[in-house]
């Protein structure tokens, strides 16, 4: 993983979401392919994803959410658990399958925020 700084806790819950930015960052992580992805460029968009998911994460927490949301969250939360992210020993097939459910939650969170707030796409 890069030394990008990651967004967590009551920092996340003060920032905007923005809907265009995260979509095309998942999009990008989604339009990856393995054989042709360097190391680098797979942590860089983890890393991107991360920090989204860490901002989704302090947006939805706040709000009174439904049942299947509070499932995601808590599956996010495993997810972004330190001991289950990459490091620079994990082979590049595990990254990228890190960097690819990253991609999913930060899609699933993301349409959430969209629904309870009533955002589009910008």
């Amino acid at each position: 993983m890069t030394d990008e700084h990651v967004n967590a806790g009551a920092e996340a819950d003060s920032l905007p979401i923005d809907v265009k930015t995260i979509t095309e960052t998942v999009n990008l992580a989604w339009n990856m392919a393995l054989s042709t992805s360097t190391r680098k460029d797979i942590d860089a968009r983890t890393a991107a994803l991360i920090g989204h998911l860490n901002l989704l994460v302090g947006q939805c927490l706040d709000e009174g959410e439904n049942r299947e949301t509070l499932q995601v969250l808590r599956a996010v939360q495993r997810h972004l658990a330190a001991s289950n992210r990459p490091t620079s020993r994990t082979h590049a097939h595990d990254a990228y399958n890190y960097l690819r459910d990253a991609a999913i939650f930060t899609s699933t969170l993301l349409g959430a925020y969209q629904r309870s707030h009533g955002v589009n796409e910008g």
